[in-house]
């Protein structure tokens, strides 16, 4: 009996990393989207400047 309550208590604390690591997953799956769509902008934002600064000369 006592093997059957280690195991569970392996199994809960098993099932309880297994939520985190699946919260940290998502959480930097949407840092990851963020910083990609900062880098899009900003490239955006470099052609705009690289065309306002040939339509000057």
């Amino acid at each position: 009996m006592e093997n059957i309550t280690a195991l569970q208590e392996q199994l809960r604390l098993a099932n309880e990393e297994i939520e985190a690591l699946r919260k940290d997953k998502l959480r930097l799956t949407q840092e990851l989207a963020k910083a990609r769509g900062m880098l899009r902008a900003g490239g955006a934002d470099n052609m705009s400047t690289k065309l306002k600064e040939a339509l000057r000369e």
